[in-house]
């Protein structure tokens, strides 16, 4: 069986892949036209930009770096303030647990 006839039953990307222009590095392409497409039509007039789409197409990614830096350099601080306030708390209250036990102590040696 002669070798053009195997090629011609093969399907054509494996007939592509055994092509030598291919293994050399050269690409192979193929323009498919639709018929429906065959007619002209012209390009899209361009749309007006819009000045806010604009804006924040520029400057989008730096206001939220911005907005989210500010919100966790808030958080860090409030979580910084609850813990130095939960701190201040505890002290106070063995402060005063320490006073009361002293009450307790001068109490039970007046007895």
């Amino acid at each position: 069986m002669p070798m053009t006839r195997l090629l011609g039953s093969m399907p054509l990307f494996f007939r592509l892949s055994q092509s030598p222009r291919l293994r050399q590095g050269h690409v192979v392409r193929q323009s498919i036209r639709n018929s429906s497409n065959a007619s002209y039509q012209p390009p899209t007039p361009p749309t007006p930009s819009n000045p806010h789409r604009a804006f924040y197409q520029s400057f989008g990614r730096p206001v939220a770096k911005v907005f989210l830096g500010a919100l966790l350099t808030y958080q860090a601080i409030y979580w910084s303030w609850l813990k130095l306030e939960s701190l201040e708390i505890k002290e106070d209250k063995n402060a005063e647990i320490r006073m009361l036990e002293g009450e307790i102590k001068t109490l039970r040696v007046g007895k």
